[in-house]
């Protein structure tokens, strides 16, 4: 996955109901609601969201961490890798590596559809 790729997207707040809708199946797909309030301005109030929810979910039921590491195609040596080129705690990290792969689910989905 090419994190860099997102980043104008965030930037530039494209994709963002997309995102959270991928955000909402994933999550749900766990046993776990995603229940943030809509309409979301932007990705830094998602990641803000994503990363209270993450934070409790590792605090409570942490098995389901790697259930949803798995459900969203995230690799663990990614969040591993991540771990060692940055002073963020694991949760902050796992939050914007969460939003970012299901952002880059979306864009994919989309530039896929647009190929058809």
């Amino acid at each position: 996955m090419n994190l860099i790729s997102v980043q104008s997207q965030i930037k530039a707040n494209q994709y963002l109901e997309e995102t959270i809708t991928q955000l909402e199946k994933d999550f749900l797909m766990i046993g776990i609601n995603f229940d943030i309030e809509k309409p979301v301005a932007n990705y830094k109030t998602l990641f803000v969201f994503t990363y209270n929810l993450v934070n409790t979910i590792n605090k409570q039921h942490p098995k389901r961490i790697l259930n949803l590491l798995y459900r969203i195609d995230l690799p663990e040596e990614m969040v591993q890798k991540q771990m060692q080129e940055t002073d963020l705690a694991f949760t902050e990290i796992l939050a914007e590596l969460i939003v970012k792969r299901e952002l880059y689910k979306v864009v994919l989905k989309k530039k896929y559809k647009d190929l058809k």
